[in-house]
């Protein structure tokens, strides 16, 4: 038995170790005192960009579409690249 009770006693021991340094390891950066990034001052300042282009334009919205006594569209819009403007398309039936 006294075989067994050192065994115990080991096994006790080394899992206290293990612990103690598991918290270690786990607490070891905090106490460490990291310190903080600050900007270095050994370059010089730089020069601010120039103004962007201007956006390109949008094209308008597209107008609302009427509905005959049915409920269906009485016409459609579709827009023309060649003339840059909206045009209405009678739906064939």
């Amino acid at each position: 038995m006294a075989k067994t009770d050192k065994t115990m006693i080991t096994r006790r021991n080394l899992l206290a170790k293990l612990g103690l340094a598991t918290g270690a390891a786990y607490v070891a950066p905090t106490l460490m005192g990291m310190d903080t990034a600050s900007a270095g001052t050994g370059s010089a300042a730089s020069r601010p960009s120039g103004p962007s282009r201007p956006s390109r334009p949008s094209r308008p919205s597209r107008p609302s579409r009427p509905r005959n006594a049915a409920g269906q569209r009485a016409f459609d819009w579709r827009w023309d690249p060649a003339t840059m403007r909206w045009v209405r398309v009678t739906p064939t039936p």
